[in-house]
């Protein structure tokens, strides 16, 4: 398994890069389908494949929700600066 790649998705996804996480996991999964076709991938790789799927989809769900919350109050004070006639702040 290919450490150097996964260390560098963590360090992507950990800086909020995802499309260059993105590209980084698309390079891995064609190494450990390689890996898969050629009978080298143990058990244990691919657990540990599965965790660094699901640390990054936790990162990014959290990483959303909070680009959510930033979004929704700036609309809230949008909608206040609209209804009572203030610029926002």
């Amino acid at each position: 398994m290919n450490s150097v790649i996964q260390a560098r998705i963590r360090t992507a996804v950990s800086a909020g890069e995802f499309g260059k996480a993105l590209t980084l996991w698309e390079t891995h999964a064609e190494q450990v389908a390689d890996e898969i076709r050629a009978g080298t991938c143990s058990a244990a790789d691919l657990a540990q494949v599965r965790e660094m799927v699901e640390w990054t989809r936790g990162v990014a769900i959290c990483t959303r929700a909070h680009a959510q919350r930033r979004i929704h109050a700036q609309l809230t004070k949008l909608h206040a600066a609209a209804v009572y006639g203030r610029p926002p702040r």
